[in-house]
């Protein structure tokens, strides 16, 4: 970041011409996805001008995708979001390794807990705890996803005691317990961040947060996996692989049907994706 130099005489402002030169340092790979940006009071000294129009270009980026802060470490430039498909069923470690996106994985939570009415039915449980499963996707140094999971615990005996820091859940299912997910009913729909999910995404409450909820199964209708799925609408996208049908690819729901519940079995629309 050598030879910066700002006009002084320009109607442009001070911090709109250091903003651009951030953009430009960017673009041209010159400040690369994931590095520290340099302290403000190096940058003052270097633009030769006050810590304000510094902090303002920084706060500017910031709000344009392009730098993220983070506690206690820093500025950093923003990594590139996440691109899921929605066409097959991979984990979603799987599929970010398969776009050689270095993604980490931290378990917030491992427990046998008491299973939901609604998530009972949608596993087809008539009794009897799961395995949930809570879980926080890493990009870079910002998190992106929170995953939770709840899984038959009488049907994945010592599942509970396994470390899934380093493991893919469909690759654990299938090695350990022959159980191959091949399929999956979902819904996305947008949602309002709370308190709580903030927190562990580091997003303001009430931010809009894309939300990926369903019943993951194996052949030929053996309900495996009850996820839900919070993406930061800011980091994700999906790519939509779309066929021409006679059945219906949109339909509108009742208030009663909005309501976050398991998917029912029958006219729900059918996307084969899964989330572990």
């Amino acid at each position: 970041m050598d030879d910066l130099s700002l006009s002084r005489s320009s109607s442009v402002p001070l911090h709109a011409q250091i903003g651009q030169i951030l953009v430009e340092l960017i673009e041209s790979g010159k400040l690369a996805h994931g590095e520290r940006l340099p302290p403000e009071r190096y940058l003052a000294e270097l633009f030769d001008v006050s810590l304000a129009p510094v902090r303002q270009a920084i706060l500017d980026a910031v709000s344009k995708g392009l730098l993220v802060r983070s506690r206690g470490q820093g500025t950093f430039v923003r990594t590139p979001g996440l691109d899921e498909k929605i066409s097959i069923l991979p984990s979603l470690t799987e599929s970010l390794r398969d776009q050689q996106v270095e993604v980490a994985t931290r378990v917030l939570r491992q427990e046998r807990v008491a299973t939901p009415g609604p998530i009972a039915r949608a596993l087809g449980l008539r009794g009897g705890d799961s395995i949930y499963l809570e879980r926080l996707a890493i990009l870079g140094r910002e998190p992106v996803a929170l995953l939770e999971t709840y899984l038959p615990a009488r049907a994945y005996p010592g599942l509970i005691d396994v470390s899934f820091a380093d493991h893919s859940l469909y690759g654990l299912l299938e090695e350990r317990y022959g159980t191959v997910v091949t399929w999956a009913e979902s819904v996305i729909d947008v949602t309002h961040c709370t308190s709580r999910e903030a927190e562990k995404l580091d997003v303001p409450v009430g931010e809009f947060l894309l939300r990926l909820e369903g019943t993951a199964f194996a052949e030929p209708r053996k309900p495996v996996e009850y996820f839900r799925v919070l993406y930061r609408a800011n980091r994700v996208r999906f790519h939509l692989e779309s066929h021409r049908k006679t059945d219906g690819v949109v339909r509108l729901l009742t208030a009663e049907e909005g309501k976050p519940a398991a998917p029912p079995p029958g006219k729900t629309r059918r996307h084969r994706y899964g989330v572990a």
